[in-house]
């Protein structure tokens, strides 16, 4: 015969069940909400790398400027031909301004930065100086500086320094969206865990609950003259039987039934049982009749 298991229905399985399935829920929604933060963070990343880059092409864009305004204002003499340079020089000031905040977290982007404010600053000295001899009617000398070579040097350090900055801004870009990437498949499959989790508890849940169901609905043999429990090949007592099968715990006490009945047995009749005594006259002493009694003569 197989031997039975006790059913569980202990309240401490049923509060570490509902600690589970609410540890469960609490975590996914915190893996939720980092997720979400997460991806809101690296989109806010994504668009102040895409803004930095965005500046540091204006800024190259308006030392180009400056540089042709120059260059035509060289050949022509023509004082519209200066328009782009000074467009260019008064932006180029607040595009540094802006890019001096962007890169105030970075020590790395701010020191090439500050070698870009360097390269710049000679980079204006060179176009005004000759700009300014042109003005004074001494195109030879302004063509000599530019035949120095030393403003095409400037030039070209300004673009490798402008294009190390950003290599370096889609260098953080890449590693920020790898990192995100990453992040957000450990999270995908923390919770895939926790699925799997969830259903393998329901699973099991469901099949105790069929198991319990089952063993609840089957038939107990009981002895009628002991009222003793046929279990495990042996008849035990009715408490026993019900701590072994379900894990329940006892205590005792005694019926009004019960103690009316060992009164009873004992010899002490029931305050409902006493009989009323019948109520009797008063007594009165009988009256002699004086006949009986001669009286009594002195000699």
């Amino acid at each position: 015969m197989k031997t039975p298991h006790p059913v569980l229905l202990s309240r401490p399985l049923v509060i570490l069940s509902l600690v589970i399935g609410f540890v469960l829920a609490a975590s996914s929604a915190l893996l939720s909400t980092v997720s979400t933060r997460e991806v809101a963070a690296a989109s806010i990343r994504a668009s102040t790398t895409q803004n930095t880059l965005l500046e540091i092409n204006h800024l190259f864009a308006s030392l180009v400027d400056a540089e042709a305004g120059q260059r035509g204002y060289m050949l022509t003499g023509l004082d519209n031909y200066l328009a782009p340079y000074t467009r260019s020089v008064l932006r180029i000031e607040s595009q540094l301004a802006r890019l001096d905040e962007l890169f105030a977290n970075t020590p790395a982007q701010k020191a090439i930065l500050q070698s870009i404010n360097r390269l710049v600053a000679d980079k204006k000295s060179e176009l005004s100086r000759t700009i300014d001899l042109r003005r004074t009617k001494m195109p030879a000398a302004a063509l000599h500086i530019v035949d120095s070579g030393v403003g095409f040097e400037t030039m070209n350090a300004l673009r490798a320094s402008i294009h190390e900055l950003e290599q370096n801004e889609l260098a953080e870009l890449a590693f920020n969206s790898a990192l995100v990437s990453r992040r957000a498949g450990f999270f995908q499959q923390v919770g895939l865990g926790m699925l799997v989790a969830a259903c393998v508890l329901g699973g099991a849940g469901a099949i105790l609950l069929m198991r319990r169901v089952h063993e609840l609905e089957a038939m107990i043999t009981v002895c009628a003259w002991t009222k003793r429990v046929r279990f495990n090949g042996g008849w035990v007592s009715f408490e026993d039987y019900l701590r072994a099968r379900f894990n329940l715990q006892f205590t005792h006490g005694i019926s009004e039934e019960a103690a009316s009945k060992i009164k009873s047995e004992m010899g002490e009749p029931k305050e409902t049982e006493i009989p009323k005594l019948k109520s009797r006259p008063a007594f009165t002493p009988p009256t002699e009749d004086p006949s009986l009694h001669p009286p009594f003569k002195h000699a």
